[in-house]
This record gives structure tokens, sequence and C-alpha cells, in this order.
């Protein structure tokens, strides 16, 4: 490990807050007053003056300028494949890092059209009812299934899903009766690129399907570089 330039005591630097190991980018000026002790929280207009190497993941929110992450492919893949983890939720519409799907609209009538359905294992997933993921509704309180299915509305997780992926690409949940890929999960090199085609995942914190703390413990667990090299 690389000892870090140190102009304290130990006892002092003990005491200092730890940087935040995730990077968040989104789409607006921040000033780090967003910050939490997990979640830098920066302009995605500022990559290129972020060391990612600082971070052991990287969340990019649906609404980042794609075109622009595309200028940006080759360093987002290099990233990636030496060991840092990637989570994108939203539609893909730029090709912004290496085996990047494509996304398609999903043609949908009825709820069953928007089923989810667990496919493969991944850490963020594993264990949670995808029926807890299916309605919302703005009635408060704790539901049951059958309440949500009478009270609530389906297609908030997803309503798109995504081809040609890569070949070793796991498929984590599908959707609708073809069971097509809404959470999918590939490797590139060292590293891992997460994609949910719906509103950000760590944005869902409901009881029994908390996704946000799932995903960042998970990003949490990949080597911070900086400190490895």
């Amino acid at each position: 490990m690389k000892p870090r330039p140190c102009l304290l005591g130990a006892d002092q630097e003990a005491a200092l807050p730890s940087m935040p190991s995730i990077l968040h980018l989104v789409q607006r000026p921040t000033t780090g007053g967003e910050d939490t002790p997990r979640l830098a929280v920066r302009d995605v207009y500022d990559l290129d003056r972020i060391d990612l190497d600082a971070y052991a993941g990287l969340v990019l929110a649906s609404g980042c300028d794609q075109r622009f992450l595309r200028r940006h492919r080759q360093h987002l893949s290099d990233w990636v494949r030496s060991g840092g983890r990637l989570l994108f939720s939203g539609h893909a519409l730029e090709p912004f890092v290496d085996g990047l799907p494509k996304h398609r609209k999903l043609e949908f009538h009825a709820t069953s059209d928007l089923w989810l359905t667990e496919q493969g294992s991944h850490p963020i997933w594993d264990g949670v009812d995808r029926r807890e993921l299916l309605y919302r509704t703005g009635v408060p309180g704790p539901h049951t299934f059958e309440d949500l299915q009478r009270l609530g509305v389906a297609g908030f997780y997803a309503r798109s899903y995504l081809v040609d992926l890569p070949q070793d690409a796991v498929v984590i949940t599908g959707i609708g009766p073809g069971h097509l890929p809404v959470d999918v999960s590939y490797p590139l090199g060292a590293g891992e690129v997460i994609l949910h085609t719906g509103n950000d995942l760590i944005s869902y914190t409901q009881p029994g399907a908390d996704l946000a703390e799932r995903a960042l413990a998970h990003l949490e667990l990949a080597p911070i570089l900086a400190e490895v090299a």
C-alpha cells in the first residue's frame, strides 16, 4: 500500500473524517455540501479534474450527459479494468464504457408486461423479493402485496430493457413474460459494470428492498486504486 503524505501525528490523523470511497456524478453544480461519509457528490462536467483512483466505486446518475461521458470512455473503461465498480441507472444511449449494452423501450399494456422476475444472483439483489419493487402508491404506511395490487401503480422500477449484452454478462432481474434484462452485471477486466434500466438505484430505500444500502455496500468492497498502487 502506498503511504499517504502525513503532516499530523497518528492520533490526529485517526481523528480526521475519512474520505468518501464512492464518487457520485450528477449533472448539476456541486459545492461538496451534499457529501456524506460514503458519497462524494460531484458535477459530471468536473470529471476531467477528478482522480478516479481515489474511489472504490462510481455511481452515474441517470441524468448525466452521456455524450460527454462518451468522450471519457477510455478513461472510465481503464478505471473499471483496474478494479473499479461502476453503477449506472437509466437508459444507456451512448457507449461511454466498454461493453455497454443498448437500451430498448418496452411495450406494455398490463401489469404482467411489467412483472419483475429474479434471474441471476448478485450481492445487491440477492434475497430481495421482486414483488416489493413492482408497485408504488401515494398512500402512506405499510401495505401488504394484496393492498399494493389494489392501490398501487406498476412500472416505476423499469419500463425498458437491455440488448446486445457482453458475453459474460449476468442478467439479474427480468421484466415481462420474456424476462427481458433490466438489471445486469458484467465483468470488465478486474472491475465490474452494474446496470439498472430505471430510476437511480441508490434512491430505493424502502424496507425489505433497500437497494441503496446494498448498492453502496457492494461498491465499497472494490479496491481504492490510489491506496494499492
